[in-house]
């Protein structure tokens, strides 16, 4: 007896929704669609997977990123077909760079439609192309017992993909014919094929774990043989999810007796034992020449991406004869091709296992270097210094405001910091991402999202709202570019909402960041803000409210404190944050040269880095990294 293909469709999106569930995708975004009505009627009709709508699909693939975020946990994309999918793109790249598990599933029209001008039809053919971990075509619905076990099969493996043996995007696209309602048995036959549909679907899911990646013994005696060599060892961690690999730093930290450069971003500031010597204020210390000459480890062992802070193109410069070990989780993490060594492992349990092999501090003194300070004397004048450059920046920050009434940059990123408590800070990038480094100290594990895979401003407010739907509050810190960017994400934030975000909009009047680069002094000021600086001028508090979301001005650090403070309690809502335009660039320059004198940098005649610079050694004149804008 014939069975319908609306039967088959219907029982073909049912094991494919499935399949996702018991593949380990929680929470699906779906952005509405025709072609996608299978897909989207299959999730509606289960429970295991939290379904999200979001009309924009760009914006639903940056709410799915920061979900991944979150949740370290793949998230799956719906959308129909056509240009839909390409709305995912940029997310893709970034969940590629930063290695979170999306999985795009894209709707598509059957085979027979395409090459003959059917509307809504392109070649969704590895539509992403390299930026994909795995690129599957499920091919038309088919209601054999092989296609339907074969199916949930597919979509267990190319989720898989999503998250071992290296995390990223994944692609599955689905050729749906019409029509496209899910349908209800007729007959015995459908009966009979959506009772078989629906045991494929749900018996005992076979999915292999997946696992982390072992570093070989050989890596890591290398690097412990190094260790064992060293006088000054130095931990540099920059951006990435590895708050987890905190006690493993820690442990081995202890163990050399190694001082720990950590950026905010990496999850591993505030989250140390309270014995681990910390040069927390780095990116202000190691922009006085002096101090970079005086504190120069012999050894660096580095965690996560390149650093962030400003001062980092110079000290990899300054230092570039130190030997350079990285330890991630994959290769090949060394942009500038200059690493003595990789170590590629779980980062964790590889800094555990070096602990474990190299021979602690004392065992075997390494003969002193002529001219260089020897291991005590190092760490003190690291305690030193640091302490130095906090004692700067509080008293810099604790300034009346100027004149005209507007926060510096600094104590308004330093306000919301203080009263985060214990919602999760996203953080936007060009300026806030760097600043927050230079003024705040965190005294135990906070949890800190920054898009630092391609390092672009695209999404952030969707990011930070995805993040949210994983159950706790986001405080999200952006620059009013970056806000205009992404001004059509506000409606995911309109009541009513579970967990709330607060939207702190630090308003300089454009990129502030192109003031530090060499294009601000190579061309006209007029012609410099037309086409770098880009002050939006919105009115942000208008448009918040038009998007429903509560909204309003703040002018004080006292006043954004209490906002910040109490968020969790009053809901979402966007404080925009005038600030004084060059605040940040003023206080930095300030801040270096008062650090400077204090440690000697002016007697030696050490002159302090005045700017910014781009964040990639060596320095060289040219353009920042796409998308850096405030």
């Amino acid at each position: 007896m014939t069975v319908r293909p609306a039967i088959v469709q219907t029982a073909w999106a049912r094991v494919l929704v499935c399949a996702l569930g018991d593949a380990g995708v929680a929470h699906a975004v779906i952005s509405p669609g025709s072609r996608s009505t299978p897909l989207a009627a299959a999730l509606a009709a289960q429970d295991e997977i939290a379904v999200h709508v979001v009309v924009d699909e760009r914006a639903a693939g940056f709410f799915a990123l920061g979900l991944a975020r979150a949740t370290r946990a793949p998230v799956a994309v719906v959308c129909t077909s056509g240009t839909a999918p390409a709305h995912y793109y940029p997310a893709v790249i970034e969940a590629a760079m930063a290695e979170l598990p999306l999985v795009v599933v894209s709707a598509d029209r059957p085979p027979e439609l395409h090459d003959g001008g059917a509307s809504q039809t392109i070649d969704q053919t590895r539509l992403f192309g390299a930026h994909v971990r795995a690129f599957v075509d499920l091919g038309p619905p088919d209601g054999s017992d092989l296609a339907l076990r074969a199916l949930r099969r597919r979509v267990a493996q190319t989720v898989l993909a999503a998250t071992a043996p290296r995390r990223g995007p994944v692609h599955l696209n689905v050729p749906l014919r019409k029509p496209l309602e899910p349908a209800a048995a007729e007959t015995e036959a459908e009966a009979a094929l959506l009772a078989r549909a629906e045991a494929i679907a749900t018996r005992a899911p076979v999915v292999p774990a997946p696992r982390a990646a072992a570093a070989a013994d050989d890596a890591i005696a290398a690097l412990a043989a190094t260790l064992a060599r060293a006088r000054r060892p130095m931990i540099v961690v920059g951006p990435g999810d590895l708050g987890g690999a905190a006690p493993a730093v820690s442990r081995l930290a202890r163990r050399l007796g190694a001082v720990v450069v950590a950026e905010v971003t990496s999850g591993v500031r505030g989250a140390l034992d309270d014995d681990v010597v910390t040069l927390d204020a780095h990116d202000l210390v190691l922009a006085v020449p002096e101090a970079r000459a005086r504190l120069a480890p012999d050894v660096i062992v580095r965690l996560g991406a390149e650093p962030v802070a400003a001062s980092w193109s110079a000290t990899a410069t300054a230092w570039a004869d130190v030997p350079r070990w990285v330890v991630a989780a994959h290769p090949w993490p060394d942009a500038e091709s200059t690493a003595a060594g990789l170590v590629i492992g779980d980062v964790g349990t590889t800094l555990d296992h070096v602990a474990a092999t190299v021979p602690p501090r004392g065992a075997a003194a390494p003969p002193a270097v002529t001219g260089a300070l020897d291991h005590d004397a190092w760490l003190a004048a690291v305690r030193t210094a640091d302490a130095t450059a906090w004692a700067v920046i509080d008293e810099l920050l604790a300034r009346a405001a100027p004149g005209d009434g507007a926060l510096d940059e600094g104590a308004a990123v330093r306000a919301v910091v203080e009263a985060l408590g214990d919602a999760t800070l996203a953080l936007g990038n060009s300026l806030p991402v760097r600043v927050v480094d230079q003024v705040w100290r965190p005294r135990r594990p906070a949890r800190v999202l920054a898009q630092r895979g391609a390092a672009g401003i695209d999404g952030l407010v969707a990011g930070a709202a995805g993040a949210a739907a994983a159950g706790r509050p986001v405080v999200l810190v952006l620059g009013d570019v970056s806000f205009a960017h992404d001004v059509g994400a506000l409606a995911l934030l309109r009541a009513p909402r579970a967990t709330p975000v607060l939207v702190v909009v630090i308003d300089n009047g454009g990129g502030r960041i192109f003031e530090a680069l060499p294009v601000a002094g190579a061309v006209a000021a007029a012609r410099f803000e037309q086409l770098w600086l880009t002050p939006p001028a919105l009115d942000v508090v208008a448009v918040a409210r038009a998007f429903g979301v509560p909204a309003r001005v703040v002018r004080s650090a006292d006043e954004l404190r209490a906002h910040v403070a109490a968020a969790p309690r009053l809901g979402t809502a966007v404080l925009h944050v005038p600030v004084a335009p060059s605040s940040a660039r003023a206080v930095r320059a300030e801040a270096i040269a008062r650090i400077s004198a204090a440690l000697g940098g002016a007697r030696t005649g050490g002159a302090p880095e005045p700017t910014l610079v781009p964040e990639r050694a060596p320095p060289r004149a040219g353009t920042p990294e796409p998308g850096a804008t405030s």
